[in-house]
């Protein structure tokens, strides 16, 4: 399937490759994973991007006593982007990190009214 190639500001793609970096320092750090897989797609009007490990799943009670400021990073820069982030997990299954941006709409050529 071919698709057209993505253009993105240079705010959405310093944020995505900073919550790709602290996905896979999360996963290097937490899961003992033995595979890790990322995605991009767009979809219509919102960026997609989920990273998924085979790890040892996710507990958001024991994130919370801990305090990670890395997962707080990654919501307030997804935040900051009109986006949301969730982080879900399966004990023993894994662990998936979901981004969903809006794209910004392309702005339509202005008429010369002369």
């Amino acid at each position: 399937m071919l698709q057209e190639p993505l253009a993105l500001d240079s705010e959405r793609s310093t944020a995505i490759f900073r919550i790709f970096q602290e996905s896979l320092t999360n996963v290097a750090r937490h899961a003992n994973a033995t595979r890790v897989e990322a995605r991009l797609e767009r979809e219509a009007d919102q960026l997609l991007f989920q990273v998924h490990d085979n790890g040892r799943g996710f507990d958001p009670e024991e994130a919370k006593t801990r305090r990670s400021l890395g997962l707080v990073g990654m919501q307030e820069r997804a935040l900051l982007l009109n986006g949301e982030l969730k982080v879900e997990g399966v004990p023993g299954v894994g662990t998936t990190m979901t981004l969903r941006i809006p794209l910004l709409a392309s702005t339509p050529p202005q008429l010369d009214s002369r």
